[in-house]
């Protein structure tokens, strides 16, 4: 509920014209922060997707050259790491809010809505080389 009232504008525009105005925004300062905490260099990511968890709020996904990193995808600040060899699926497909982009992984499902498009088919695209030239 208190998501609804801080972010209440663009979960409008999410659910009313499918569209998240962030989702092909730059990253925020906190999580620019929490990248660099991780010793990750914010521009220097092979892709990104910004998008929302159900939920959860917003979510970043960051690839590296070893992995995926995920901001927000268990609680607000959470960082969840997966190898790109450890990913069993990748997928992405227009819906009723916006993109989604699904993985699959031992550690469980993974999904994010609102995605921009071209941000989407980008981390997917750079998802599949990695986990083949890691397999």
């Amino acid at each position: 509920m208190f998501d609804s009232l801080i972010h209440g504008e663009a979960l409008f525009e999410i659910l009313i014209e499918g569209a998240n105005p962030s989702a092909d925004g730059p990253l925020t300062d906190g999580e620019k922060s929490l990248l660099q905490a991780e010793g990750i260099d914010p521009s220097a990511l092979g892709a990104l997707a910004i998008g929302r968890v159900v939920r959860g709020g917003r979510g970043v996904w960051a690839l590296t050259p070893n992995r995926l990193v995920m901001l927000g995808q268990r609680q607000r600040n959470s960082i969840d790491h997966v190898a790109p060899s450890d990913i069993t699926r990748a997928e992405h497909e227009q819906g009723r809010y916006g993109h989604t982009v699904r993985l699959q992984t031992p550690q469980g499902r993974w999904s994010m809505y609102g995605v921009d498009a071209g941000r989407a088919e980008q981390l997917l695209a750079a998802l599949a080389v990695r986990s083949t030239a890691t397999a």
